[in-house]
């Protein structure tokens, strides 16, 4: 019996530890599956040209166009399946390179460079608002009260990225070096919606810097006028104008379907039938019709073609050049071919071509610059914390007119399988340290980290889940209470609680309002700063990226995890660092997609936090009414 028992045991265990390691296994399995499937995400988010609700617009134009010509079609033997999904068109050799550059480029590229263009685009629209505030502080803020300014800012930061692809395009067209990159484009001879994505990543890299350097700069000038974050109307962060223009039947222009627009709309915007006339491989047709959006641009500079009636096109660069790009690897190394095979050495002594490398290189260079400087991890600020400090140093800091003190509020709570319990604690102190520093004369007392996060017994919150340690509201506001006095005792005259957590902002806004209630005749001020945590414009900005409510999430997901990934490093368990958007909250303690945060993110989510506390104390102090 007693061996019985043993085998019997030795038999379940090992069961178990077989069951365990197939989950295992399946697992990884499935998270490859998700990141293999990840390049499919982009036809369900509204962001992309090719989202489903603009191929359908487009499908539902072809279909209406086909009724229209329907008996000439008829006549010409074309049946309806064969109008719409052409077996030539879709099985060629040139639209099977399309799916798989798509995917390729899905995979590995496009994480790089809409990063980069992000990091590009925040960076110079906070650099060009500071400087133009630095020159000019009595134009600071001149729109704000301009009616409907949302319509014209809207259509202004859409009229200055449109400018940005064309000049973008342009370039490529007339720099040689540059046109080899950007033959992969135009080497298709058929061409789908996914012929968009047909674009080598150096040509990638080019429009991508130019587009985020003149729209970030574009932007400065907007937040600088208005006086802070600028109305434009959106969807989920999309200019309103731009889901028009995909609506319109944007997918059409790389399609075998002609929709023209007429003489008078197709010189103000870029129809379907004008684009394809621009991938024609007709030498008229060579260099035109370079606009994305506006037709403006091609008309200022000579490129315009408004065809006066349906044209019969062929696409791509001829024979012998499309059979250079005719395989999946060529797209990507044939320009590099094509160069080496053209260099001469009497080239080396043209001035020419080294102005088109300084003009790639002026345009590419700071742009990594400055998308470099979004990427980097945080360095702590020094010079600004009491704790690192002695008495005599805080002293004649106060003597020398540092007289306010930030009080910042984190919290030690579980944060999923992926992120420390003192991530709210890491994320204040280097935010409050770099609010001080922009403030000018200000200091940061240590970081409050026991708040309230749940009933103790029986657990409640954030509590239900080891680690997690949780005071009463009446202890956290003591707490307040006591460091803000302590402050005051000192010489502080400005008080500021910056919380990190959203458990932490009803006690300190009633901790601000009794000690100012108290204070109201002793010069002391107290700043619950609210717009840190609840108006900061982080929602509105990873919307304008493209993800979604469900994927940013509230509580360890994509803003809280990337910035603590900047901040510090080994605070985020990598292999648990995943899309949490479906997950039960009770069992994981998360939710959102951390799987999409990184460091480069956190940095420009900690940039819209911090920017959003210093434009409110530095508000209250120049008299606006406390919030």
């Amino acid at each position: 019996m007693t061996h019985n028992s043993a085998s019997s045991g030795i038999t379940r265990g090992s069961s178990l530890f077989i069951s365990e390691a197939f989950l295992n296994q399946f697992e990884s399995i499935w998270e490859l599956a998700v990141k293999l499937a990840a390049p499919f995400e982009l036809f369900f988010a509204n962001n992309d040209r090719v989202y489903w609700l603009y191929l359908w617009s487009a499908f539902t134009i072809a279909f209406f166009l086909y009724l229209v010509h329907k008996k000439s079609y008829a006549k010409a033997g074309i049946r309806t399946l064969e109008f719409f999904f052409p077996q030539r068109i879709l099985f060629h050799r040139s639209a099977v390179n399309d799916y798989l550059f798509f995917y390729a480029d899905r995979l590995f590229q496009t994480a790089f460079v809409s990063l980069l263009f992000a990091s590009v685009f925040f960076e110079l629209s906070r650099s060009a608002e500071n400087y133009l505030g630095s020159w000019f502080p009595g134009l600071r803020g001149q729109l704000r009260n301009v009616e409907n300014i949302g319509w014209a800012t809207t259509l202004f930061m859409a009229l200055i990225a449109d400018f940005g692809l064309f000049l973008a395009h342009y370039l490529e067209h007339k720099i040689p070096w540059l046109w080899e990159f950007h033959k992969v484009h135009h080497s298709a001879e058929v061409m789908t919606p996914i012929t968009v994505f047909r674009m080598h990543p150096v040509d990638n890299l080019f429009t991508y810097s130019l587009v985020g350097i003149l729209s970030g700069l574009g932007a400065g000038g907007a937040l600088f006028l208005y006086g802070g974050d600028f109305p434009f109307y959106n969807v989920a962060g999309v200019n309103i104008v731009l889901i028009f223009f995909y609506f319109a039947g944007y997918n059409l222009r790389h399609s075998h379907f002609w929709w023209s627009w007429g003489p008078v709309l197709s010189r103000i915007f870029i129809s379907p039938a004008q684009h394809q006339i621009h991938h024609s491989d007709e030498p008229r047709h060579f260099d035109k019709n370079m606009g994305f959006t506006f037709a403006i641009w091609d008309g200022l500079f000579g490129t315009l073609y408004v065809p006066k009636e349906k044209e019969a096109l062929t696409f791509g660069l001829g024979p012998k050049e499309n059979e250079k790009f005719s395989t999946f690897w060529s797209l990507y190394l044939m320009p590099f071919i094509n160069l080496a095979q053209n260099f001469r050495p009497g080239m080396l002594l043209q001035p020419r071509r080294y102005l088109s490398v300084l003009v790639f290189l002026g345009v590419v260079g700071p742009a990594l610059y400055w998308g470099s400087a979004g990427s980097s991890t945080a360095e702590i600020p020094a010079g600004v914390y009491l704790e690192d400090m002695t008495w005599q140093e805080v002293r004649d800091a106060i003597k020398a007119g540092s007289t306010i003190a930030i009080v910042p509020t984190g919290g030690t709570e579980q944060n999923g399988p992926h992120a420390v319990l003192g991530k709210h604690n890491y994320i204040v102190k280097y935010a409050v340290g770099k609010i001080a520093e922009k403030l000018g004369h200000a200091l940061v007392a240590p970081v409050v980290t026991y708040v309230p996060e749940g009933v103790i017994s029986p657990p409640e919150g954030h509590m239900r889940f080891p680690g997690t340690l949780s005071v009463s509201d009446a202890t956290f506001e003591a707490v307040l209470e006591a460091t803000a006095e302590s402050l005051k005792q000192h010489g502080f005259k400005t008080i500021a609680f910056v919380g990190d957590s959203g458990g932490n902002q009803a006690a300190q806004q009633r901790v601000a309002e009794r000690l100012n209630r108290l204070w109201q005749d002793s010069g002391a001020l107290v700043i619950q700063v609210n717009d840190y945590y609840q108006n900061n414009g982080q929602v509105g900005y990873l919307a304008s990226q493209g993800f979604s409510a469900l994927q940013i999430g509230g509580h360890a997901g994509i803003r809280d995890t990337s910035e603590l990934m900047f901040v510090q490093t080994t605070g985020v368990r990598r292999r648990f660092k995943e899309d949490h958007s479906g997950a039960d909250f009770s069992l994981i303690g998360a939710d959102g997609d951390a799987g999409k945060a990184s460091p480069a993110l956190g940095r420009i989510l900690l940039d819209l936090k911090i920017d959003a506390a210093v434009r409110q104390i530095r508000n209250v102090l120049h008299g606006e009414s406390l919030r």
